[in-house]
Order: structure tokens, then C-alpha cells, then sequence
């Protein structure tokens, strides 16, 4: 059974985060710098992440043919307002606000950052801080925009809310392990991880509602691994 182009994007672009962040995490508790260790580890945990995923959706799909698992409706979509049940819409009704919250401190954080790289003598200024800064400004007003649509009751963009918001997590990682605006860097760790999470596990229960939420856990150990290597590494 092949994947739909949008899950297989989403799985990708998951792979390719979880492979940085192992193999930069890795990295740096071998005693590579911040500095030293950020392309080098994105290029390889890309490439390992990507054939790490290449390989589980082979053997998906041995497992499939063989009929040993049985996907819980693979292309399922989020059900609109009509459809949804009262345990759907409490729970769209918890995330929104996270999400609103994520984009705001993501606002703050792009500022300060821009603010921080600015003020920074010119032959040391990091490329990096001000990329991240686009970063969080484009990801929070993205995000606001969908914390709205998710109030009302419209999921459609949930999946794409919850890579996003661990994508900054992770971003906000990496600033506190350099030393970018430390403490708002954490502070966007824990808000954009919670609504990841939250984010998520709501595709979870709207498109299945039964099951184990591999997606929802997974993010929690990047957001927390995020969160602890940059104390334990500094």
C-alpha cells in the first residue's frame, strides 16, 4: 500500500528532524561546538534519517502484503465541524489556545533574536540567529492564523501546525545551545513543543481514536530532548 504524497512529505520532513537531532545532540556530547557540529549535523542526520525512514516503509509494506498489520484507515482526514464528536471538540477547544500561546512567544522570541544579532559586532554576528529569526515570525503568524481556524472547529491544518511547531522547538534548542536569547529560547521550547504535542495527538483522535499515537510520542521525546541536552551540554 503506498503512501498518500502529503503523509509521505510529513513522514520525510519528520525523519529528517529527528535524524538532525540525534546526530546534533550526538555531537555535542562527543564535545563538538554549536557552531561546529550545526551544518555537518544536519547534512548526515538528514541523509540517515531518510534512509532509516526508507528502510520502516519497506518493511511496512512487507508487512502489509504479508497481511501481519493491518493500517487503521491510512488515508483518513480530519472530519469537518458536522462530523466531529463532543470529545473532538474539547479537545480542539485545549489546543487552540496552546497553539495561540506558541505563536506569540515565537513573535517574541524573533524579535529579541533580531534584536540580539543586531546588536552584535559585525564579525560576529551569527547567520544563524537571524535565520532563526525569520523563522519564528513567519511560524508565528502562520500559527495564529491557525490557532483561529482551529477555535473554529477546522482541523485541516493540524498536521501541518504540529511539524511546524516542533520544527521551532527543536530551532529553540539549538538558539539556547548557542547561547541565543537563552531564556525566551527555553520558554519557546516548552510553549511550541506543548502545542506540537497537543497538535499532534488532536490528528490522532480526529482521524483515528483508537490506537497508539506514535506521532504525539515521538514529538515528546524531541521536544524533551531539545529541552535537557542544551543544561546538559552547557
Amino acid at each position: 500500500m503506498s503512501l498518500a504524497p502529503g503523509r509521505l512529505i510529513s513522514w520525510s520532513l519528520s525523519a529528517i528532524l529527528i535524524g538532525w537531532v540525534v546526530i546534533y545532540n550526538a555531537m555535542r556530547v562527543a564535545g563538538g561546538t554549536p557552531a561546529g557540529v550545526a551544518l555537518i549535523s544536519f547534512i548526515i542526520g538528514a541523509i540517515a534519517g531518510l534512509v532509516v525512514l526508507g528502510i520502516g516503509i519497506w518493511v511496512r509494506g512487507r508487512l502489509i502484503a504479508s497481511g501481519r498489520i493491518h493500517p487503521v484507515d491510512p488515508e483518513a482526514e480530519i472530519p469537518g465541524i458536522a462530523e466531529m464528536n463532543p470529545a473532538q471538540k474539547g479537545l480542539l477547544g485545549i489546543t487552540w489556545p496552546a497553539v495561540a500561546v506558541a505563536a506569540g512567544v515565537q513573535i517574541v522570541q524573533a524579535v529579541l533574536l533580531f534584536f540580539d544579532w543586531r546588536g552584535a559586532p559585525v564579525e560576529t554576528r551569527a547567520t544563524a540567529e537571524l535565520i532563526m529569526a525569520v523563522w519564528f515570525i513567519f511560524a508565528g503568524i502562520w500559527m495564529l492564523w491557525e490557532a483561529n481556524n482551529i477555535r473554529d472547529f477546522d482541523g485541516g491544518g493540524l498536521d501541518s501546525v504540529a511539524l511546524g511547531a516542533l520544527l521551532s522547538a527543536v530551532l529553540a534548542g539549538v538558539a539556547a545551545a548557542r547561547d541565543f536569547t537563552i531564556v525566551t529560547s527555553f520558554i519557546t521550547v516548552v510553549a511550541a513543543g506543548a502545542a506540537s504535542v497537543l497538535a499532534y495527538y488532536a490528528v490522532h483522535r480526529l482521524t483515528r481514536d483508537r490506537g497508539t499515537p506514535w506521532m504525539t510520542i515521538t514529538a515528546a521525546v524531541i521536544v524533551l530532548a531539545s529541552l535537557i541536552i542544551p543544561i546538559a551540554t552547557r
